[in-house]
């Protein structure tokens, strides 16, 4: 594989021409600054809203084009974090911001369905595994948590067999899955 200074994912997706700069006074409803997937995203969503809204997404370079368009490919839900969650923010948030994220990447899958983007999103689901016995159940903290909040579907403990059914390495000795994970190719995402 041939290595750039920004990386496979932006190469594969290929060439975008940038909107010409602005230029002279604008006007708008909203102004968006960054052209990373949060404000690639939120001014999508204002025009959900509100269709008719003026959106200006203002961005140095090209939208997509930094760590947005060559991150790891992975379209992930938060429960692995409800454990951390809960202690800095308490139950209630800790279960709306995973929720949220879940939700998050149900709205990515719709994105690409309705808007016929071919970011390669495949809802595939999210396999942490232990590799050491360093790692045995690292997971176990997080099981606990969902299943004490009621997200009992969250994430399914797997022993060594059922992982080895996911991925054959003779090195993985348990882990664990998260079904709602997804992976998609961000720079198509982005682009």
């Amino acid at each position: 594989m041939k290595h750039t200074a920004y990386g496979y994912w932006l190469e594969e997706a290929g060439e975008v021409e940038p909107a010409a700069p602005l230029s002279g006074e604008q006007k708008s409803d909203v102004v968006v600054v960054g052209g990373g997937y949060t404000g690639m995203w939120a001014a999508w969503q204002v025009k959900q809203l509100e269709p008719e809204a003026k959106v200006v997404l203002l961005e140095a370079d090209v939208c997509g084009w930094g760590p947005s368009g060559r991150n790891g490919g992975f379209c992930n839900v938060l429960w692995f974090s409800l454990s951390n969650m809960r202690r800095r923010w308490g139950d209630a948030a800790a279960l709306e911001v995973a929720r949220a994220a879940k939700e998050a990447v149900a709205g990515v899958a719709s994105f690409c369905e309705h808007d016929g983007v071919d970011a390669w999103f495949r809802r595939a689901g999210y396999l942490q595994v232990s590799a050491a016995p360093a790692q045995d159940g690292a997971w176990e903290e997080t099981l606990a948590a969902c299943r004490e909040l009621g997200a009992i579907d969250a994430v399914q403990p797997l022993d060594p067999g059922a992982v080895a059914a996911r991925c054959a390495s003779p090195a993985f000795r348990g882990g664990a899955f998260y079904p709602d994970a997804a992976t998609v190719q961000p720079a198509r995402l982005a682009l």
